[in-house]
């Protein structure tokens, strides 16, 4: 899967969109959920963005596929997405899920 062009985050139109959706949704959607009020600080895609899907308006421009949210909710999102790299061991030691080469 390609990654998203950090040209994209940098875009007029991202920036933009994200600063309108946070106008609109100052806290955290998902801290609210539960009851917490915390201000929102990041905008994640639900749809989640890839090289081939970024181009698409109705995906990255788009307010029903976005989601105001706090730092840690926005770290737990990405942190479930994607696969651990590291392991610790039982004395603290951090080393590589798998091979480098």
């Amino acid at each position: 899967m390609r990654s998203v062009p950090k040209s994209f985050y940098n875009s007029q139109a991202w920036k933009g969109c994200r600063e309108t959706y946070l106008q609109l949704h100052p806290l955290c959607e998902d801290c609210m959920m539960r009851g917490i009020y915390k201000p929102a600080e990041h905008v994640h895609h639900m749809t989640w963005l890839t090289g081939d899907n970024y181009t698409d308006p109705e995906i990255s421009l788009n307010h029903a596929n976005l989601k105001a949210v706090c730092v840690d909710c926005h770290n737990r999102e990405h942190a479930q997405k994607q696969p651990r790299r590291y392991r610790v061991d039982e004395l603290g030691r951090v080393s590589p899920l798998f091979d480098v080469k």
